[in-house]
């Protein structure tokens, strides 16, 4: 499989964020605190939310509050474009993940 772009958004220090043209060996490389772990714990929550559910995958850190970016009020979003193979089409996974009434998470677009 091979990640073509993922765009990010309220997703703890990923606000909105974009990268694009991901190589097959990269190298991420920052200062603390800039996302590098958050970066990768994108793909284990996604995993955790497909293995069990929404709820356990944002329980596990710590809620909905502790993962959407501070001082956002919107929806958590992942767009993830892929391809299987170099020669299958490119696959877009989409999915917003918000709060209910009662303040319950949801999917609310996938």
């Amino acid at each position: 499989m091979k990640i073509e772009s993922i765009k990010i958004k309220n997703y703890r220090v990923f606000q909105n964020v974009v990268v694009r043209d991901i190589p097959n060996m990269a190298v991420f490389l920052g200062m603390n605190g800039v996302g590098k772990t958050t970066f990768f714990d994108i793909f284990g929550f996604l995993h955790d939310a497909i293995q069990s559910n929404i709820r356990a995958a944002l329980a596990k850190r710590g809620g909905f509050n502790e993962v959407i970016s501070r001082g956002q009020t919107g929806d958590i979003e992942f767009e993830i474009k892929f391809r299987p193979s170099e020669d299958e089409p490119l696959i877009t996974y989409y999915l917003a993940i918000g709060l209910l009434e009662k303040h319950k998470p949801a999917i609310k677009k996938k």
